[in-house]
């Protein structure tokens, strides 16, 4: 039977704030599990007495801790009481089993000692630690699934750690994948919705971003192939704040948000409104430049056609800056010249996903 005391301090399960698992205050290898927790293990009720840290490497179930990984936290029923158990499995730990065990949630450990970075929040943090923002819940969590995120309270999303590796329904956030490139900004879109995910805004970039190298490029200033771990010219890590890895100088990350690009006459400096229309020429334009008309462009993947301005008059923002850019890359950095069907070694994404 399992014991369920109702006169102990119950979580307010209606408070969006109230989480069930936490960082420690000071060990970057514990998670805490909060007191009053009430937890259905197979068909038995229990609930948590009082705060419970939980070690990620002494309470793993097999093996070693690994840096860059997904890791799931679980109370598990054994000989009458509870105790916790961390795994990389996400069904259950190993020696227990669906009736004995509850998945509470779960972290991301660090894939790369982040060094010493004056001002930085993860300053500090080495390879194999808990990331903070990755920690996840039942109750704190992204509609999408949680592994290879981390949430941004200052956006109120959760973000992927990781640029995106992989295509369609297999896209994901991992340490190590093979960047995904060479993809127009439709087929990254097709491909985050199908998990649930969405290309970050402008706004939501410059936020998450926040805390990267800022103005330089990546070491070697060439193409990074891969995700994560990776530092930048001045042997900084390229690492935001809330952890996500190569924001800034590894590739230009395509965002939602459209800019426009006008390919016209290049003296067309004398415009005049006739009849309504701004683009129209008439005598106050004396260099006699007539703006691109619009036409209709067949965009790949027969699904449509675009009405637009001259050959690029559609345009969708990308940020952060590529490889060797150096002094242009940034939070801050955008590229407005960009058409939805470019796809380039240069060009990838980072998926996002709203709280559940």
């Amino acid at each position: 039977m399992g014991i369920f005391v109702p006169a102990l301090p119950v979580i307010d399960m209606l408070d969006p704030h109230a989480r069930i698992l936490s960082a420690h205050g000071s060990d970057h290898q514990i998670v805490v599990v909060s007191s009053g927790i009430p937890i259905k293990i197979g068909g038995a009720w229990f609930t948590i007495a009082a705060d419970a840290s939980v070690d990620v490497s002494g309470d793993l179930d097999t093996g070693s801790l690994a840096a860059g990984t997904d890791y799931y936290v679980y109370a598990c029923y054994s000989a009458g009481d509870i105790t916790f158990k961390v795994s990389a499995t996400s069904t259950f730990p190993s020696g227990f089993d669906a009736d004995t065990s509850r998945k509470l949630g779960g972290v991301h450990t660090l894939c790369a000692d982040v060094g010493t970075i004056s001002g930085h929040d993860l300053s500090g943090y080495l390879n194999k630690d808990i990331l903070p923002a990755s920690i996840w819940d039942l109750r704190h969590r992204p509609k999408a699934e949680p592994a290879g995120m981390a949430y941004s309270d200052l956006a109120g999303i959760w973000v992927d750690i990781y640029l995106a590796s992989g295509t369609g329904a297999s896209i994901a956030s991992v340490n190590g994948g093979t960047i995904s490139d060479t993809r127009n900004w439709m087929d990254f879109v097709d491909d985050f919705a199908s998990v649930k995910k969405q290309l970050l805004s402008d706004v939501e970039f410059q936020i998450i971003a926040a805390g990267s190298n800022e103005e330089t490029n990546i070491v070697g200033s060439a193409d990074p192939v891969t995700t994560g771990g990776h530092s930048d010219t001045a042997g900084r890590r390229m690492i935001s704040n809330i952890g996500c890895e190569d924001c800034c100088g590894a590739i230009w990350q395509w965002l939602r948000d459209q800019s426009y690009r006008f390919d016209g006459a290049a003296n067309h400096t004398h415009q005049v409104t006739v009849s309504g229309d701004p683009e129209t020429v008439a005598s106050g334009n004396p260099s006699g430049d007539v703006a691109p008309a619009f036409v209709y462009h067949n965009l790949p993947g027969s699904k449509g056609s675009l009405y637009r301005q001259g050959a690029y008059g559609d345009i969708k923002l990308r940020a952060g800056g590529v490889w060797d850019y150096g002094a242009s890359c940034g939070s801050r950095s955008r590229f407005a010249a960009s058409y939805r069907w470019d796809a380039a070694s240069y060009l990838g994404g980072r998926g996002r996903s709203e709280p559940l």
